[in-house]
């Protein structure tokens, strides 16, 4: 992967867009799961969360909604779900969450959920 292509990989990981020269930049419409899993594994690494904005709700703050990986002070690899109340944001609706020991299998499983059908149209390619 040349620098530029994992820079723009990054930005669409982080940003969940590029916009029309980026992508013509990337010289593809889709990108491999596993160029996006190391961008992901890498800034989890770094953070020990990702997305970097996400958190688990806490009372009065509005609910981070979607897929965040979190890790744990045993060292696991927390994926969790939550979504706030459609009419009340900063109350949480639901919630679920599972346990990991290997990294590259809550990557895995985060991508699975959170980008199925691929992330700002950019599809992903199997591995």
């Amino acid at each position: 992967m040349t620098a530029t292509r994992g820079t723009l990989i990054e930005k669409l990981v982080v940003s969940l867009h590029l916009n029309v020269l980026e992508r013509q930049m990337l010289g593809s419409n889709c990108v491999s799961f596993e160029e996006v899993a190391a961008v992901v594994k890498r800034l989890f690494e770094r953070d020990g969360v990702f997305p970097t904005t996400a958190q688990h709700w806490q009372p009065g703050k509005v609910v981070f909604e979607g897929h965040f990986l979190v890790r744990c002070p045993d060292g696991k690899v927390q994926l969790a779900w939550q979504r706030g109340d459609p009419v009340r944001p900063t109350e949480l609706a639901d919630k679920s969450s599972s346990e990991y020991d290997d990294v590259d299998k809550a990557v895995s499983r985060f991508i699975q959920c959170e980008w199925s059908r691929g992330i700002d149209g950019i599809a992903l390619t199997p591995r």
